[in-house]
Formats: C-alpha cells, sequence, structure tokens
C-alpha cells in the first residue's frame, strides 16, 4: 500500500500531485494537463459555481537544479474527481491509499480537538464521584482507599485533594456565602447556593482553582478560589442577571439583592463549598 502524505494548509489537508501522478502511473506533466483540463471544464459549467480551488489548489517546488516548476496541492474532492477516471489496480490502490490517509488525518484532528477541549468542568465528575463513594460506603472501604479513589479522579485535573478532616481552607469560598454575598437568593429567601453551582458548572477552567476535601465515606466538598468567585459575578453581569439558572434538568429560580454584595476584598474573605447529600 502506498503511504502518502497529507499536506495541511489553512486547516485542510491536500497531497502533492507528484505524489498522486506516481501512484496512478501517470507522468506529472500528463497529470497537470488532466487537471488544467478539470479547471477548464469547472470554469465553464452552466450549473452552479464550481470553486476549482476546493479540488486543487496551485503550487510549485523547486527540482535538483533549482528550478522552479509547477505542482498542484489536491484535497480530497480532488482526489476523488482523479480516481473516478481511473479503472484497473492502480486506481484501487489509489483509492484506498489516499482514503487511509485523509481518515487518518480526520481521526488526528477529532482526537486534537477533544484534547484542547479537555479542560473539564468539575462538575462533570462529581455524580460519578458521588455514585462510586457510595458503593465504597457500602464495602465498607478503608479512608486510604478512598483517598487513592479521589487522588485518582481529580489531581489529573489539577485538583489539589487534601487529606481527611484538613481544616486549612484559607483563601477559598462557599457557595452558599457566595450566593448571600453577591445577593442571590431562592424564593424561601435563603442564599441559593445550588444556583451558584450550576453557575459554576458553565464556566470554563474551573478545576486548576478547586480543592476537594473528603468527609466520611460519601461526602466530598469542593472548594474554590477568588477566581471563580470574580467568574460567578461576571457570569451574572454578562447574562443581565437571569431569574432562572438552568443545569442539566433542574431551574433554579433566583432573586438578587444587590445591596447584600460585598466588594473584592471582602469577597477574598468568603469560602465556597459544594456538598453532596
Amino acid at each position: 500500500m502506498y503511504d502518502l502524505t497529507i499536506i495541511k494548509k489553512d486547516g485542510n489537508g491536500y497531497i502533492d500531485s507528484r505524489e498522486v501522478a506516481e501512484v496512478v502511473g501517470k507522468r506529472h506533466c500528463d497529470l497537470l494537463r488532466d487537471i488544467q483540463k478539470y479547471g477548464r471544464y469547472m470554469m465553464k459549467s452552466t450549473q452552479r459555481k464550481i470553486a476549482f480551488s476546493d479540488f486543487f489548489i496551485e503550487n510549485s517546488y523547486l527540482d535538483s537544479t533549482g528550478r522552479s516548476l509547477p505542482c498542484y496541492l489536491i484535497s480530497r474532492l480532488g482526489c476523488d474527481l482523479i480516481a473516478h477516471k481511473l479503472t484497473g489496480e492502480k486506481g484501487v490502490l489509489f483509492t484506498c491509499a489516499y482514503a487511509i490517509k485523509f481518515r487518518e488525518m480526520e481521526a488526528a484532528e477529532r482526537a486534537a480537538e477533544i484534547k484542547s477541549q479537555s479542560k473539564p468542568r468539575l462538575g462533570e465528575f462529581n455524580s460519578a464521584v458521588r455514585n462510586v463513594l457510595n458503593g465504597m460506603s457500602y464495602c465498607c472501604a478503608e479512608p486510604n482507599r478512598v483517598m487513592g479513589f479521589l487522588r485518582g479522579v481529580y489531581e489529573p485535573l489539577g485538583v489539589e485533594v487534601l487529606p481527611f478532616h484538613e481544616t486549612d481552607y484559607d483563601g477559598y469560598y462557599t457557595v452558599t456565602e457566595i450566593a448571600r454575598r453577591l445577593g442571590i437568593y431562592s424564593e424561601t429567601g435563603r442564599p441559593h447556593g445550588h444556583a451558584v453551582s450550576a453557575i459554576i458548572s458553565k464556566l470554563e477552567n474551573t478545576a486548576r482553582h478547586a480543592m476537594i476535601v473528603p468527609y466520611g465515606l460519601i461526602g466530598v466538598i469542593a472548594r474554590y478560589d477568588n477566581t471563580v468567585v470574580e467568574a460567578v459575578q461576571k457570569w451574572l453581569a454578562d447574562n443581565n442577571y437571569p431569574e432562572e439558572i438552568a443545569h442539566l434538568d433542574f431551574y433554579y429560580h433566583v432573586y438578587y439583592d444587590c445591596q447584600e454584595t460585598l466588594s473584592d476584598s471582602e469577597c477574598e474573605a468568603i469560602c465556597l463549598c459544594i456538598r453532596f447529600e
């Protein structure tokens, strides 16, 4: 099987016409003439406009003597067009070769996209953590095993997991107190910690501004630093202080009392936690 080379240009993949000519068994100059002929047909088309650049892009290369000679970068559409004109073994092998290479390119791009977006929100892990902790409690798991599980889940996200009974939470903030200080209340008039948690679940890159504190065998507290508190306040302002905040299948109706809002310096003294009950 021919090992073609994908050339990336402006986010798209192409194969050099010299490689294509070699695979399909044509002289490069003959393939160039074919491509130019395809271009003339496209320009003459009376149907909707066909963009030649979607199939082929003019390019050049230096030969062994230093001369600049023409070639084309051929997209997958261009490869399809060339392949449809071929018959026999070489046509089949060329089709297989470019189809495999473009599929590999697309798979790599998807993997890169997933990786680039894999700055997970802490809330995405909390439900699964709660379920596992419930199971560990049922099995009477030892505390060190619980800690090992929590560290295995959270530390790859950049979240520090504190030991059991740790009490040094200086500089971190509680959803209930944030709700009160930012004036976010429920219908009952209580600080709406659930609404604040819903906002945090919508924020990007909160994991590296959090710490996890386990308690018991089925409890865990996530605490966030002042960066997250400021992000919650900004989210409210950017969304014009919505009357309803949605998260998954839950809708939290909120009321605002701006007189209760603290200054930035006061916010630094707030403690924020999310409890799973």
